[in-house]
């Protein structure tokens, strides 16, 4: 399992998207690398692509974040990553969860657990213009959303016995 971290300046981002840069870690707090995140500098749908690109080419499979907007959480729970949030800023004592068998954290299962846009729809049209085609932009800003539930796992995701720039402000 690959677990990214989200970092900016040294802690756990307290917004996906905003990190500065991520890290790769094993299920046991192992550091495996690190990257910079593409939409630190540019805040774009694009560069946001870019992000989603990497994190599926490193085979990342489970996210730990402070918070995430609904639009990414949907992404990625779309593409079978698992996001788990945690409850504190800092790496170590994020780090210290990872490497427990007992550590629990709050899964999140659903896109509407994420934080809404409070201009998605002025990015949105934005989006589309620059795609220029309706389809290409909708799908840069949009996850599918399902039903939502608070469900407190393992950080690990392994049961005992055997997850800017710019005017807009969503992932």
């Amino acid at each position: 399992m690959t677990i990214a971290i989200p970092r900016l300046k040294g802690q756990l981002s307290p917004h996906f998207t905003k990190a500065d840069s991520f890290a790769l870690y094993t299920d046991k707090g192992e550091m495996l690398d690190e990257f910079v995140n593409p939409a630190f500098a540019e805040c774009t749908c694009e560069a946001k692509r870019a992000l989603f690109t990497t994190l599926q080419n490193k085979q990342v499979t489970c996210i730990v974040v402070r918070n995430i907007g609904q639009h990414m959480l949907g992404k990625l729970l779309d593409a079978g990553m698992r996001v788990l949030q945690a409850a504190t800023r800092d790496i170590t004592a994020t780090l210290a969860l990872l490497a427990t068998d007992n550590a629990q954290v709050l899964q999140l299962t659903a896109a509407e657990q994420g934080r809404p846009s409070l201009h998605h729809g002025e990015h949105h049209g934005q989006c589309e213009h620059a795609q220029g085609q309706h389809g290409e932009g909708h799908a840069c800003c949009h996850g599918t959303p399902t039903q939502a539930t608070h469900a407190p796992i393992n950080i690990t995701g392994i049961a005992p016995t055997c997850c800017c720039g710019g005017h807009h402000h969503h992932d």
